[in-house]
């Protein structure tokens, strides 16, 4: 078992980097506020015509998110392969500035040590034997950066009783094509790394602090390993806010990961059965956002 790393000091190696401070301070307030305005919605893993299911089965997600790009309702089947591909993604916001400034800044680290080709991220769009005789050539190609993130609040809801505690993410493995990048602002969240096939006990244990990012691609970190966070600590600084009613904010994290244009559809373009399931969750979303405002005129 690898010691619990404190976060202070950058990891750069085949697949895996973590660069502290990377986000500039000026930046992380303006991504502060830019998430403190946002209304992000508490989904259920089951919604819509899924609502006969069981209460387990339409358990919510364990912390309220919002995505740009493309949003992967979680009642829709996410982005899974090799069945979950079409009509799952609806096309959200573009990111703001700061953050694909940020973005384009990691582009060195992203072409040094993370491989944008591997096999294992099971771009379908592409035939492999084309992709092995065009290695060389694609090498050569602009960059692409993501198109699509996940954001993530992290903190504890408030209310009647006791307050309940949702600053955690259980354990997965993203399973769209190329390298995962993760911004972390707020307080520090406790990354691990892990094979449940080989043992229990997490590879990499790390405190990935404010204004830090962590990129992971490639056969180990990102194709073996299932990452999650297990706790994130509480402090004053930096203070942040949200829209969100009831809900105690200390964490937030946004994962940036890419979706095949093809695969993200406006409202009105997704079939019925996906509509029925995500109508009122884009109508509330309509309540404060004119792209989604937009989406719903159009169907």
């Amino acid at each position: 078992m690898f010691e619990v790393q404190d976060g202070k000091q950058a990891i750069l190696q085949s697949g895996f980097s973590y660069l502290p401070q990377f986000i500039s301070v000026e930046e992380a307030g303006e991504l502060i506020d830019y998430f403190g305005a946002l209304r992000p919605l508490w989904e259920q893993r089951f919604h819509g015509v899924s609502k006969q299911r069981s209460a387990k089965h339409g358990r919510r997600l364990t912390r309220p998110v919002y995505w740009l790009g493309a949003w992967q309702f979680a009642c829709l089947g996410y982005y899974a392969e090799p069945e979950h591909l079409n009509d799952r993604c609806l096309r959200a916001e573009p990111f703001p500035a700061v953050m694909q400034n940020i973005l384009d800044r990691l582009t060195v680290v992203l072409a040094s040590s993370h491989d944008h080709d591997h096999d294992h991220d099971r771009d379908r769009d592409r035939d492999r034997d084309d992709k092995n005789d065009n290695k060389n050539d694609n090498k050569n190609e602009t960059l692409e950066l993501p198109n699509t993130c996940l954001i993530n609040y992290y903190g504890r809801e408030l209310g009647q009783g006791q307050p309940r505690d949702y600053a955690r993410l259980r354990m997965h493995r993203d399973g769209e094509p190329g390298p995962v990048i993760m911004f972390s602002i707020g307080q520090p969240g406790l990354l691990e790394f892990l094979d449940p096939e080989i043992s229990p006990d997490p590879e990499l244990s790390l405190w990935t602090r404010h204004r830090s990012v962590t990129i992971l691609s490639g056969p180990n970190f990102k194709d073996r390993l299932y990452h999650r966070i297990t706790q994130v600590r509480t402090g004053r600084e930096p203070q942040l806010h949200t829209e969100l009613e009831n809900f105690e904010l200390r964490r937030i994290s946004v994962s940036f990961r890419s979706v095949p244009e093809q695969y993200i559809a406006d409202f009105h373009e997704l079939p019925d059965n996906a509509t029925s399931q995500i109508a009122d969750y884009v109508g509330e979303l309509a309540l404060h956002s004119k792209h989604y405002e937009d989406q719903l005129a159009k169907k």
